[in-house]
């Protein structure tokens, strides 16, 4: 699957720095059947083709969506700290480690007096899907994050905290299918900033 651009709501600088997260997808294709005509003059039509996505390529896409979810909450919960516990909203999307790591970023900037401005921007590539993988169906993706897309304010005076890392660099994304659970949800588990790597 091709990376897109997903404008969203973005992870705390934080979690951003610190992160770890992780989610997972994948549901079923079905496969065409080819048709043949009974009249012995005419010839036999050739096997049709579908568009009908893979199992591989829903996974990719229930994947992608539940990052552009946590991301949404994650961007909500720093941009309004202490208005509420947004834990159980953080966990409808993320698994821990990724889930503990954004909670407790939510909450330290509640006590810190942070606040952010502006939704995280990022670009979105998914660069594996392993359906077999011993801990449920999972899917590896790489995300390119704009971090001037967002600032951390402090809540009192309204400084700008620089955020000490390039403008765009690499996530590295690990998103579980977890099966046992309810629904089997697809869960981001694993969000790692790799400011070391521009992109």
């Amino acid at each position: 699957m091709t990376g897109r651009r997903r404008t969203v709501g973005g992870l705390l600088t934080l979690l951003a720095l610190a992160g770890c997260t992780e989610g997972k997808a994948s549901p079923e294709g079905s496969s065409p059947s080819a048709t043949a005509s009974s009249s012995p003059r005419s010839s036999t039509t050739a096997p049709a083709t579908s568009n009908a996505p893979t199992p591989e390529d829903d996974a990719a896409e229930a994947a992608i969506a539940v990052v552009t979810e946590m991301l949404r909450v994650t961007d909500a919960a720093k941009k309004d700290p202490g208005a509420r516990d947004w834990e159980p909203e953080i966990r409808r999307f993320a698994g821990d480690p990724a889930a503990l790591l954004a909670v407790t970023a939510v909450r330290d900037y509640a006590t810190i007096g942070l606040r952010q401005e502006g939704d995280t921007a990022v670009d979105l590539a998914v660069t594996g899907v392993d359906l077999a993988s011993p801990e449920g169906p999972t899917v590896k993706i790489t995300g390119c994050y704009d971090s001037q897309s967002t600032r951390v304010m402090k809540v009192e005076t309204g400084e700008v905290v620089p955020p000490g890392t390039p403008p765009r660099y690499v996530w590295d994304i690990t998103v579980t299918r977890y099966e046992a659970e309810p629904g089997s949800p697809w869960l981001v588990n694993q969000l790692d900033s790799l400011t070391d790597r521009p992109c």
